[in-house]
């Protein structure tokens, strides 16, 4: 589950840098994502290397594959960052690449973790569906939390990539509460003559529950309101902190979620 969330943590991250526009971006900004995604893939790869999945190495594998590409992303990143109002297109393609390989490996993980044999076509599409979503949000607000602090010292920078930022983070806390309440009725309906149900587990779990809907989906979404307006009012600071305490929480929704996911049987 650990690997799973740095993987789309960085996989986000470079997913969501992909849809800026780095000539507006200060380098010194692009080059330290590159140096923290770099660091979430070499944690992710030495905490699997040192687990010892039985009979689960193909997975495993294929998890290290798919982080060495991300990581090869974040070294290319880390590289072009002097160069990446001149080379646009070229940074926007390595974020894109190493965010789609991020991703895979969370999405390995995901099924690992569920037990990728067990997992049908239509939940195995719902899982990815949430390790993407996840990631989008994760991404995206540890970028515009980071771009935010940045601003401190890269003062020749305009409030544009930000408004971006935090434009990004709003449509995918809107899209991570849909797909949350898309899956709890799908949930409920489905595995009605199941025992137990998932809303009877979800009963049990109750505070991971309070936990995923209150600090994971409700906070979120009203910090990306509080920052949209922030931003519109060109206080960059104030955005800033509040990004602050946005990523804490979205952080442990998105942990919550994992946790039900294994234990309910059912992605969230």
């Amino acid at each position: 589950m650990v690997t799973t969330f740095l993987y789309a943590l960085g996989g986000g991250m470079f997913a969501v840098l992909a849809t800026g526009r780095p000539e507006q971006i200060a380098w010194r900004f692009l080059r330290l994502c590159g140096y923290l995604v770099l660091a979430l893939a070499t944690g992710s790869t030495v905490w699997i290397m040192r687990q010892r999945y039985v009979g689960a190495w193909d997975e495993a594998l294929a998890q290290l594959i798919c982080g060495g590409g991300l990581a090869a992303a974040a070294i290319g990143l880390a590289l072009l960052g002097p160069l990446a109002s001149r080379l646009a297109t070229a940074t926007r393609t390595v974020c894109a690449l190493g965010g789609l390989a991020g991703l895979a490996a969370a999405s390995v993980g995901a099924a690992r973790d569920f037990g990728g044999e067990n997992v049908g076509t239509a939940l195995a599409a719902l899982l990815v569906a949430g390790e993407l979503l996840a990631g989008w949000v994760l991404g995206s607000i540890t970028v515009a939390w980071l771009l935010g602090h940045a601003y401190l010292t890269a003062t020749h920078m305009t409030s544009a990539p930000l408004r971006h930022f935090a434009r990004v983070l709003t449509w995918a806390v809107a899209a991570r509460v849909a797909f949350a309440v898309a899956s709890v009725a799908l949930a409920a309906w489905i595995t009605r003559d199941r025992s137990p149900s998932v809303p009877a587990q979800l009963t049990s779990e109750w505070l991971i529950v309070s936990v995923r809907a209150g600090l994971g989906l409700a906070a979120p979404a009203l910090f990306a309101y509080m920052v949209s307006d922030c931003v519109r009012r060109r206080a960059t600071q104030s955005a800033t902190g509040i990004l602050y305490f946005g990523s804490i929480f979205a952080y442990m929704g998105e942990l919550a979620a994992a946790h039900l996911t294994v234990q309910c049987r059912w992605p969230w």
